[in-house]
């Protein structure tokens, strides 16, 4: 009994959940803002620690719900964030998948950017009608193939490198 209990424990030290999501209009285009609450567990800080490069997959999905068919898909976007840390520069870095590079003197400053998603481009306003509503989904999870091998096949049953959050939905109204 103390075994389980101590098990469950450690799964809970690791969790992401999206907190608020919002598509904000700019010039011609669309840009989504999230924050998101982030832990990690022991092991995934040390892992992160040794250098072991964590690579997070932000997807945002809009959709157009239909009446009498299967909603029609407007956008879909992913996007990359790759959390490492160089122990020449002693220093951690988050690169994205647009080339950005932030770095920071320390991992609880990296997790606190890593918390938020800033004017991510996700769509053109040609491509949505004027005063349709729309259905937006975003998710946040762990990309475990981009880890090495030997950590994949070691982690395969393992539910504390199992990070992902539960699918965001929202409604979404186009206002001219």
């Amino acid at each position: 009994m103390i075994l389980f209990f101590s098990s469950s424990t450690i799964a809970s030290d690791n969790s992401l959940i999206i907190k608020t999501a919002e598509i904000n209009s700019q010039f011609e285009a669309y840009f989504l803002n999230a924050d998101f609450d982030l832990s990690f567990n022991d092991d995934l800080d040390e892992a992160i620690k040794k250098g072991i490069p964590i690579n997070f997959i932000i997807e945002f999905e809009l959709k157009k719900p239909r009446k009498y068919w299967f909603d029609e898909e407007v956008t879909k976007k992913t996007k990359e964030i790759l959390l490492t840390y160089h122990a020449l520069s002693k220093q951690f870095t988050l690169t994205e998948s647009e080339n950005r590079l932030i770095a920071f003197d320390n991992l609880t400053q990296a997790k606190n950017e890593l918390k938020k998603i800033k004017n991510w481009r996700i769509f053109d306003k040609s491509q949505i009608d004027d005063t349709e509503k729309y259905s937006a989904y975003l998710q946040v999870k762990l990309d475990q193939t981009k880890l090495p091998k030997q950590l994949q096949a070691d982690i395969t049953s393992n539910q504390e490198w199992q990070l992902a959050s539960k699918q965001f939905q929202w409604t979404f109204v186009n206002k001219k």
